[in-house]
């Protein structure tokens, strides 16, 4: 026998949820590039998209630097003094998690300096993956719109404020 009426509305499941709390997007294209911050959910989920940036970065530059052990040379540029690069990012990406606002802008600033010192010294290596950049580039951006929103969204309610880990 279906449920009718406002039994069926009370028990409803929401379309799309996250940890328990309403997304603010119902009918609306979902936008990666960009996302809306209307709650602590969408928060959440955009101060990640910096997350993931940042574990990206670390793990790629961890595989050629271990790469560059082996041969004994920089592989696209990437030598063994870059698993700095990656302690760094590793870093970055646990503070961003941690939903820490300088975290998150340094990990934007630390990409940046990366990207100007990568172009300025192989600019052959740094135009093939220009796509990456940019993708990279808005979920860092992402990841200090999330973080900051959060920050905003968690002062309205105290009880809230502590950060959850995934």
């Amino acid at each position: 026998m279906p449920l009718t009426g406002a039994i069926h509305e009370a028990y409803r499941w929401p379309a799309v949820t996250t940890r328990g709390e309403y997304m603010a997007r119902k009918n609306e294209p979902v936008r990666w590039y960009w996302p809306q911050i209307g709650n602590r959910a969408d928060a959440i989920e955009a101060s990640n998209a910096g997350f993931w940036a940042a574990v990206f970065c670390a793990s790629v530059t961890a595989i050629f630097a271990t790469i560059s052990i082996f041969t004994h040379s920089a592989v696209a540029g990437i030598s063994v003094s870059a698993y700095l690069d990656v302690v760094l990012f590793g870093i970055i990406a646990w503070r961003i998690r941690r939903r820490s606002k300088v975290f998150a802008v340094l990990g934007l600033a630390l990409y940046i300096v990366e990207k100007i010192y990568q172009y300025t010294t192989q600019p052959h290596v740094a135009i093939f993956g220009i796509f990456m950049v940019i993708v990279l580039l808005l979920a860092f951006i992402s990841g200090i719109r999330g973080t900051f929103a959060f920050h905003r969204l968690s002062a309205v309610d105290p009880l809230l404020a502590a950060p959850q880990d995934a």
